[in-house]
């Protein structure tokens, strides 16, 4: 059988052949593969960089999730699991760690918008106190794939108003589901504020992280009674540390947290996969996916439209 596996850290993956799978067991189905995303997280993993690969030995598959398919049936399953290798020809996965998908869904647009919408999912869902019905939402780096995700699962969660921020106001107009949109300064990112006009702000989605997320906190208003929720998911500002002035969280009810597996356990992610991908399968296919065959890995992995594009390995 062929497959997709780290064989050297640092390195993308290669494609190469690894021993046929064992008969399913009676809890397993064995899958054909698809369609495999990959994400943030899967970069990280195949870096050896992600908590998830710490320790782990060479070779190495760093998927995530994907969708297989029961040629028994002709059914279709999204799989979630950071245990089963999905960069391969089949799989043995197991039966709860599967959602069916319906009838006519493109494989290839849930294996790329699974994971980006599974960071604002999880944030709202399992990190925000209260969640965001009836609320103001605020997502910083809307323009990302899991920022326009966080657009419309805060939608689709019920929230009263999504509000987006972003460096680049042409793409930020092409965001959908959003009410308002702040164009951030490119050159004084510290000097990022939200205007007075915006109102009370329950919750910030940040993707950025950096010395903006100082200056948003400081210019939010906040609802009487309540407090600012605001929830780092990335980094893409690649700042690792943020200078807090401490009077900032005296004067300023403010609570704030973080979303990403350990903040959130895999049990909680297993008991909302089903809503999150009932969610993925109605929204609006991703504009900016690229596909590649598994035995293309190597060159597509760090090609330059896979900068700016979400890559989707194929078999």
């Amino acid at each position: 059988m062929k497959a997709v596996c780290v064989t050297s850290w640092g390195s993308p993956p290669e494609y190469i052949s690894v021993p046929d799978l064992p008969a399913p067991s009676p809890t397993q189905l064995q899958l054909k593969v698809v369609a495999v995303g990959v994400s943030r997280v899967v970069r990280g993993r195949a870096a050896g960089k992600h908590p998830s690969a710490f320790n782990s030995s060479l070779p190495f598959d760093p998927s995530t999730d994907g969708v297989g398919l029961d040629e028994a049936t002709g059914d279709l399953y999204f799989v979630n699991s950071f245990d089963t290798s999905l960069f391969a020809e089949r799989a043995n996965v197991e039966r709860k760690g599967l959602v069916k998908l319906g009838n006519g869904v493109d494989p290839v647009a849930v294996a790329a918008i699974a994971n980006p919408a599974a960071s604002s999912w999880m944030a709202l869902k399992c990190r925000a106190v209260g969640g965001c019905e009836g609320r103001t939402v605020v997502i910083v780096g809307a323009t990302s794939a899991s920022g326009r995700a966080a657009a419309l699962i805060a939608r689709s969660l019920g929230a009263a108003r999504v509000v987006g921020i972003s460096r680049n106001e042409q793409t930020l107009a092409t965001v959908q589901g959003l009410d308002e949109r702040i164009v951030m300064s490119k050159d004084q990112p510290s000097e990022a504020l939200l205007p007075s006009s915006l109102g009370p702000v329950h919750i910030v989605i940040d993707y950025v992280g950096g010395p903006a997320s100082i200056g948003l906190m400081k210019s939010a208003q906040i609802p009487e009674g309540e407090d600012l929720q605001y929830i780092y998911v990335g980094g893409l500002s690649g700042h690792e540390k943020v200078d807090l002035p401490l009077r900032l969280i005296n004067v300023k009810p403010i609570r704030i947290m973080a979303s990403g597996l350990g903040s959130w356990s895999r049990q909680d992610l297993n008991r909302e996969v089903n809503g999150l991908i009932a969610s993925v399968t109605r929204m609006d296919k991703l504009s900016d996916v690229v596909t590649a065959r598994f035995a293309d890995v190597k060159a597509a992995w760090d090609s330059e439209e896979t900068q700016t594009k979400r890559l989707v390995l194929i078999p």
